[in-house]
C-alpha cells in the first residue's frame, strides 16, 4: 500500500497504473481486469488525469477509440519505491540455495495464477 499512498490513490487505481506501466491499454481492458463497470474506469481514469498519472489518447487503430497511457511523472513517482522493492528482493534471495530459490519462484508464479484464477471469476 505504500506505493498507492504514495502517490494518492486507491488499491484500484495502483491495479490500474500497475497494467500502464506495463502497455498502455483500452478502458475496455482496465474494466475487464479490474472487475468494474465502464462507469467507474471512466471515474478512476478522471481521478489519474487529475493527479498527472495516466492519460487518455485516441487510438490510432480506431477512431473512436481510447488508449490509456501512464506519464512520466507515474515512472517519477513510484519507480524509486518499486527499484528499492527489487534490490532488497534481490538481496535476499542472494541467501537462497538455488534449489530454494527455485521454490521460491514456483511459489510466488502458483500464488500469482491463484490470484488471476479468482479474480477473474469473481471470487467463485
Amino acid at each position: 500500500m505504500k506505493a498507492a499512498n504514495t502517490v494518492g490513490v486507491s488499491r484500484n487505481d495502483l491495479r490500474c497504473l500497475n497494467m500502464l506501466a506495463e502497455a498502455p491499454v483500452k478502458p475496455s481492458t482496465i474494466a475487464a481486469e479490474l472487475g468494474l463497470t465502464t462507469g467507474s474506469v471512466t471515474t478512476l481514469l478522471d481521478r489519474l488525469e487529475k493527479a498527472n498519472l495516466a492519460k487518455r489518447e485516441r487510438d490510432p487503430d480506431d477512431r473512436r477509440g481510447i488508449i490509456v497511457h501512464p506519464t512520466p511523472f507515474l515512472f517519477e513517482s513510484l519507480g524509486p519505491i518499486y527499484s528499492g522493492v527489487a534490490k532488497e528482493i534481490k538481496r535476499i534471495a542472494a541467501g537462497y540455495l538455488p534449489e530454494e530459490r527455485k521454490a521460491a519462484v514456483k511459489h510466488l508464479n502458483d500464488a500469482s495464477s491463484a490470484y488471476e484464477v479468482v479474480t477473474s471469476t469473481g471470487g467463485q
